[in-house]
């Protein structure tokens, strides 16, 4: 099962790092991050939009996460499937 982010600690991330994008990371945006890092998270004004936008932020990543997961075990049933169809086919050769 993936892995959800949780958003307090998003805001304890956000709080004493944000400005420097810690929050971004824990967000899996590290090119985000990055520029934070060097921009003084956005010349404060992003680290200030983050507040009030952190509940999206965190329910996107988990969309995120959960489609990744979902992709994962759609392609490990179609895995199985293949080498189910196999067996038949050498099943029915015998």
């Amino acid at each position: 099962m993936p892995h959800e982010r949780n958003l307090l600690i998003a805001y304890l991330l956000w709080l004493p790092f944000g400005i420097f994008g810690a929050h971004k990371l824990y967000l899996r945006r590290p090119w985000i991050a990055l520029l934070y890092f060097f921009t003084a998270g956005l010349f404060v004004i992003g680290w200030i939009v983050d507040l009030f936008t952190m509940r999206e932020q965190v329910g996107i990543c988990n969309d995120r996460i959960y489609d990744e997961y979902d992709q994962d075990s759609l392609e490990d049933r179609i895995e199985q499937l293949e080498e189910e169809l196999d067996n038949l086919h050498r099943k029915l050769r015998n």
